[in-house]
């Protein structure tokens, strides 16, 4: 059994049993109060791989730089990326994921950044902001330089007309919530760098 934010997920055999640990739930009508979750009875389905092209071509791991202040958000998605072969190194604040941007930088240590947008402290826009400048001040040698890190941000709404405010902050694309694999992995096709 497992708890996150209020919700417990019981799993016995191939089922997962998702409730609010309350006597009874308020839902919106043609949801249950207990959801049962079916599982492939040839394995678990959300620990199969998920071949994403480009990937197979990357001489070490594809890193990503995983940022999202909701625990539950970053659990999700690391598990997706990690289905898809990627190394996910995860950041809760966006003051944190600067500060790893910047100890990994000597190195290039990061493939691609994804970050929420709403976040305490420094939201997605600033966050985005600082890796830029980060960038700007490297070496014209450094391979951050010769092509910029993308950078996703992580939103459930569609920035429809902020968008020009997102482009001057270096958000290249954005993935949307709730993450569905095959958008992801066409999303994240479109930035892994193709070799010379």
């Amino acid at each position: 059994m497992s708890q996150i934010a209020g919700l417990r997920a019981e799993y016995k055999g191939d089922v997962a049993t998702v409730t609010t640990g309350q006597p009874r739930c308020e839902m919106s009508p043609g949801f249950r109060d207990h959801p049962v979750l079916p599982r492939r009875r040839s394995g678990s389905i959300r620990d199969r791989k998920i071949d994403v092209p480009g990937l197979d071509r990357q001489d070490g791991p594809f890193r990503i730089l995983l940022v999202d202040d909701a625990p539950v958000n970053l659990a999700v998605c690391s598990r997706l990326l990690g289905r898809m072969g990627c190394e996910v190194h995860p950041a809760t604040t966006g003051e944190s994921a600067v500060a790893m941007f910047r100890e990994g930088c000597p190195e290039a240590v990061y493939d691609m950044v994804l970050m929420d947008m709403n976040m305490p402290g420094m939201n997605g826009l600033e966050t985005s902001r600082a890796i830029r400048e980060i960038e700007a001040g490297l070496p014209a040698e450094h391979p951050y330089r010769g092509r910029a890190i993308p950078i996703l941000i992580l939103t459930s709404y569609n920035p429809g007309d902020a968008m020009e405010e997102f482009r001057r902050a270096g958000v290249n694309d954005f993935l949307y919530k709730p993450f569905q694999p095959e958008v992801v992995k066409e999303v994240l096709s479109k930035w892994i760098p193709i070799p010379a």
